[in-house]
């Protein structure tokens, strides 16, 4: 199978499993490279299985990230000054 008409494959299947769209599939020889980033552990399991489902020719190497997002330590406080050079219409 061509690689391009692969990888085509690969990204209509992410896609329609749940719009993963943010996901770039590599194929070097018979390993399909999966990189990008995802919303959660599960996902990123879930697109290695459903891609290796659909090509079980193929070896998956799982590249895919968990973005790692922290509640903040402090609250950040507002203030109400006015910005330079804003009028009362900007404003609201």
């Amino acid at each position: 199978m061509k690689d391009e008409y692969l990888l085509a494959q690969v990204q209509r299947l992410l896609a329609e499993d749940g719009g993963e769209l943010g996901i770039d599939a590599v194929r070097r020889d018979d390993v399909l490279v999966l990189r990008g980033e995802v919303e959660s552990e599960e996902r990123c399991r879930e697109a290695e299985l459903r891609i290796a489902e659909a090509f079980p020719e193929l070896t998956i190497r799982n590249e895919l990230t968990v973005p790692r997002v922290h509640k903040p330590q402090e609250s950040e406080e507002l203030t109400g000054r006015p910005v330079a050079g804003a009028t009362s219409e900007d404003r609201h």
